[in-house]
């Protein structure tokens, strides 16, 4: 990962704004995030050889097609970072990233078959 969780945690700021992206030839597959905050934006990727999910900088034309569908960022718009976990499975792969806003608002990103899985997590 070029950008580090807790650099994001420590000075990215309140959520902006929020875009997915994925290849022209899938089109319900999400394989980018693209979170753009008050003092900075990264982008979530999968690394296709490993299935492992991947935080950078943005850059300028490196995003695949936009999608229209919302992300589970989407409620955390307007908040800050205030937690953030990188998980790792069974195997030693790190595909997963779990995040908390100053809203209370949890989520997960998990990657599975080379796609990025959004999940909402709540308390029981």
């Amino acid at each position: 990962m070029d950008v580090k969780l807790s650099e994001l945690v420590e000075s990215a700021g309140i959520l902006e704004e929020v875009s997915s992206y994925g290849p022209q030839e899938l089109p319900g597959e999400i394989t980018q995030i693209l979170l753009r905050f008050e003092h900075s934006s990264c982008v979530f990727c999968v690394i296709d050889d490993t299935d492992e999910i991947y935080l950078k900088s943005f850059e300028e034309g490196s995003l695949l097609a936009e999608r229209t569908s919302p992300t589970v960022f989407h409620k955390c718009i307007g908040n800050k970072l205030t937690w953030a976990w990188e998980m790792r499975n069974n195997q030693g792969y790190s595909d997963a990233l779990k995040f908390e806003f100053s809203s209370g608002v949890s989520v997960e990103l998990v990657v599975m078959a080379s796609s990025i899985k959004q999940y909402l997590v709540s308390e029981l």
